[in-house]
């Protein structure tokens, strides 16, 4: 299945958003209620950068939601660390072929809106089996701590790693 890519900018992207994060709450989490999406989405959505995820019908599949920090894990536009707060997508498209295709998408995007960039960082719930196996094959366990639905893996990958790990994995050039 063929997938584009596409950043948020207008108030229609954001909406979009908005409205496949509310109908999809519970790949988030499965105990993640509308009140607790709603006051994600209000908490992150000025200091996160969202790419959406469409079919070949222009249909929202999916989203990337990322933002920058420093080392203090304080918002930090020009910080040397991204964070990557989820990705979901529907789960009739997910696939190998297109976590890749938007891996790629993501450590592009970064590498053209900052430079600074030096540690990408992501969580993934500890009894998540499937997602603590993917990780690791590109990021190493910096860290546990208690999330609100159980405890969570905090994953790093150095981010000139991660691109050198795609660019094995995937035919078309990651930005250096």
């Amino acid at each position: 299945m063929r997938a584009t890519f596409r950043n948020c900018v207008s108030a229609e992207d954001y909406a979009q958003f908005t409205l496949y994060f509310i109908r999809n709450r519970q790949d988030f989490s499965v105990e993640f209620t509308l009140c607790d999406t709603l006051f994600h989405i209000i908490d992150s959505i000025d200091q996160s950068q969202i790419i959406l995820i469409f079919d070949p019908m222009n249909t929202v599949i999916g989203w990337g939601h990322y933002r920058y920090v420093n080392t203090q894990n304080q918002h930090d536009p020009a910080g040397e660390i991204v964070f990557v707060e989820s990705v979901i997508v529907s789960k009739e498209y997910r696939s190998t072929r297109l976590f890749v295709t938007g891996l790629c998408y993501l450590v592009n995007q970064i590498a053209r809106e900052n430079t600074h960039i030096k540690l990408v960082q992501f969580r993934a719930q500890e009894q998540n089996v499937y997602l603590n196996r993917l990780y690791s094959k590109f990021a190493q366990i910096s860290g546990q701590h208690e999330g609100n639905y159980g405890m969570e893996n905090l994953y790093s990958s150095e981010f000139q790693r991660l691109q050198s790990y795609l660019n094995r994995v995937n035919k078309a050039p990651i930005l250096n």
